[in-house]
């Protein structure tokens, strides 16, 4: 698990710096809990058990999607995502449902949620407005 997050961090670091003369920015990023590994794919209801989670750059520009590393967690799912959330410089995070342990996990991280649904790309333009 520590290997993974590793290489994630080292992934989106990797695509801010790649970026960084593209004119994407380096963070804050937006995430939605997804159906689906594409820009495209659904809002999942359900935030911690997603199966995805996409990150989307500050202006809406898809940059990565990521296996949820918590959904097969037997409890605490939604405060560990939370704060996988923050360690990935998450501002924004976007799903059909936050539940009630991890909205105040949120907040106290200082990760802004919106419920939405439809594909997860509208989603995230409707909410850079």
């Amino acid at each position: 698990m520590r290997v993974r997050r590793f290489l994630t961090k080292v992934l989106l670091t990797l695509a801010a710096i790649s970026s960084a003369g593209t004119g994407l920015a380096a963070g804050p990023y937006i995430a939605v809990a997804a159906k689906g590994p594409g820009a495209q794919a659904a809002v999942s209801t359900v935030a911690a058990r997603a199966p995805q989670i996409l990150i989307f750059d500050g202006e809406g520009r898809f940059v990565a999607a990521h296996s949820n590393p918590v959904a097969a967690r037997p409890g605490g799912a939604g405060p560990a995502l939370a704060q996988w959330l923050a360690d990935h410089q998450v501002a924004l995070f976007i799903a059909g449902d936050v539940g009630d342990k991890m909205a105040p996990e949120l907040q106290r991280l200082k990760i802004r949620s919106i419920v939405a649904s439809g594909p997860a790309d509208r989603a995230v333009k409707a909410a850079a407005k």
